[in-house]
């Protein structure tokens, strides 16, 4: 590492700042995540006044994790006159959203905008943006969740059409907020400031690929969501090394999927079949028929019986994974 990337970690602390309205549980989400308490413990909470900070270590570094206040008067006071302290080397915006309370979601939209608005003047680095749609274990009628988690997530990426945002689905009583926090804490250890600052160096360049693949990922990520999927996987044939996955898993937690494929020539049958997409067991392949990239895979993979894979035809999957194939083609091209 280069003398200069040292003496920037040392100087400042990156960022994760929980934003979103009152009583949305960013204090409980806080200290069950980094403060190990149960659940039960954060029930009577009362409003966080102005903000808390503390400090936790992720990959070796410090990070800085801010609970900011949701009542009108602080956040009023964090989006103007602390902005710039606020919003400052942010390295991931969470915002979360309680989706149990309707009346609330155009303050929330509010909030997000105005909080998007100020990262982007104030951070010095390329910060990442999630929203939690969170408390999900009260909606326990699944068609109704699914259809509220599908409409807040059109509110908010509509509210910032140019963000590339992650959104995920969590409960403090689930194991769901804390593989949330895994892979946002794990994505703050790597947003890096602008490279003419720090010297180029192989480990800072594969770092900025991996961002530079994050719309990509959140694509796979969303039909994943949307789908009820176990994992979503693209993969090249004409290029070994490229694969990326929906998730934060480790590729080699499904190498066994492909290792499978191979030992049966499956990918040969798909690039010989008629139709695009075929089913093996709780696997469905998609070869792209793209000019640009004809050997372009698109795996889904679920065990769940209510998923897209068991309750939707196989022409209605094809043209969902056709239209995804399409939308991607230029998100590869532009990242390559």
């Amino acid at each position: 590492m280069s003398h200069y990337l040292k003496q920037l970690k040392q100087s400042s602390t990156r960022k994760i700042i929980l934003l979103g309205l009152s009583q949305a549980g960013k204090t409980s989400i806080k200290d069950v995540v980094f403060g190990g308490k149960a659940p039960e413990e954060t029930k009577d909470y009362a409003a966080t006044l102005n903000y808390e900070r503390q400090i936790e270590e992720v990959a070796d570094e410090p990070i800085t994790v801010m609970d900011l206040g949701g009542q009108e008067v602080f956040l009023k006071r964090f989006l103007s006159s602390m902005s710039s302290f606020i919003f400052s080397n942010v390295a991931v915006l969470v915002f979360i959203c309680d989706i149990f309370t309707p009346d609330k979601f155009p303050a929330s939209r509010k909030a997000f905008v105005e909080g998007v608005s100020r990262l982007e003047e104030m951070s010095d680095v390329q910060p990442a943006i999630y929203v939690l749609l969170h408390k999900t274990d009260l909606m326990t009628d699944l068609t109704q969740r699914a259809e509220r988690m599908e409409f807040l997530m059109e509110m908010f990426q509509d509210a910032a059409p140019n963000k590339n945002i992650t959104f995920l689905q969590t409960s403090i009583y689930d194991n769901s907020i804390h593989e949330a926090f895994k892979r946002i804490t794990a994505e703050a250890s790597e947003i890096i400031p602008e490279a003419e600052e720090i010297e180029k160096e192989e480990d800072l360049e594969t770092i900025k690929k991996r961002l530079r693949l994050r719309p990509i990922q959140q694509v796979l990520h969303t039909l994943k969501f949307m789908n009820r999927l176990d994992e979503v996987l693209l993969i090249s044939l004409d290029d070994p090394d490229f694969r990326i996955n929906a998730s934060d898993l480790d590729i080699n937690e499904i190498q066994h999927v492909l290792n499978l494929m191979t030992r049966t020539n499956d990918l040969q049958l798909v690039a010989n079949s008629r139709s695009e997409l075929q089913r093996f067991g709780s696997v469905l392949i998609y070869r792209s028929r793209l000019e640009s990239l004809p050997q372009l895979l698109i795996i889904l993979i679920s065990t769940d019986a209510k998923s897209t894979l068991e309750t939707k035809n196989i022409s209605d999957i094809e043209e969902d994974v056709r239209l995804l194939a399409k939308q991607l083609e230029s998100m590869i091209q532009q990242s390559t």
